[in-house]
């Protein structure tokens, strides 16, 4: 059985703008049991239902119905983050893997293309954590927000991923890429609050101790930075 692995981020990749952007996350959500995690979901959605649309500022969350769309780390408020991180640490039905890019160790040559960069993040990290016996070697599933990737990258993300892991020797197994609507998809929702509470502390330092403890109950993992790792 697959791996299956949700991503979604949070930030900016660029070099010109590092001083007002100087963080770009990628997180990573690999989930053991879906439907269990799918039901958990929709129970903190439904339990948080009426704060959620009173928070929902920019009208991301909910239509003008009132009907829920998606939850969206932006429009949550810090106290609800902090609830989801609490509501979701209770069993151990996924692990939170994350990158963190440091803009201003970014070359040039690489911030220059975003898709590229993006698509080398994906093969470092792999790497790193295969090699280090973090991840294991196994086939891949992964799963992306379908609004952060440009059309025209969609189809090299594969390719690019199977070729570099299989060719040198870190995985045995391939990789799948697919991209999915977040509004249809609740792993996708969950990795995007996990990537923008974890941009928030590195711009604010809120939210430290709620991922300690996430950390030492071996849900979040070390981060994988880059250009540092």
């Amino acid at each position: 059985m697959a791996q299956n692995i949700y991503i979604d981020e949070s930030g900016s990749i660029t070099n010109v703008y590092a001083d007002r952007y100087p963080f770009f996350v990628i997180a990573f959500v690999r989930v053991f049991n879906r439907p269990v995690l799918k039901r958990a979901f929709k129970r903190f959605v439904s339990s948080n239902y009426d704060t959620l649309k009173k928070t929902d500022k920019q009208g991301k969350m909910f239509d003008k119905s009132g009907g829920f769309l998606e939850l969206k780390g932006c429009c949550m408020t810090p106290k609800m983050k902090e609830k989801f991180l609490d509501f979701f640490s209770k069993k151990p039905l996924f692990e939170v893997y994350y990158i963190r890019l440091n803009n201003h160790g970014l070359s040039a040559k690489l911030a220059d293309n975003k898709a590229r960069c993006f698509n080398y993040l994906l093969k470092t990290f792999m790497t790193y954590y295969i090699s280090h016996d973090i991840l294991p070697k196994d086939t891949y599933a992964f799963h992306i927000d379908e609004r952060n990737i440009r059309t025209d990258a969609k189809y090299t993300l594969e390719d690019y991923l199977n070729t570099e892991l299989l060719y040198n020797g870190i995985m045995t197994e391939n990789i799948s890429v697919e991209y999915l609507d977040s509004c249809a998809n609740e792993m996708i929702q969950i990795a995007d609050v996990f990537a923008n509470i974890y941009y928030s502390f590195l711009m604010t330092g809120k939210y430290k101790n709620k991922l300690n403890s996430l950390k030492k109950g071996k849900i979040i993992k070390d981060p994988f930075i880059f250009p540092k790792n």
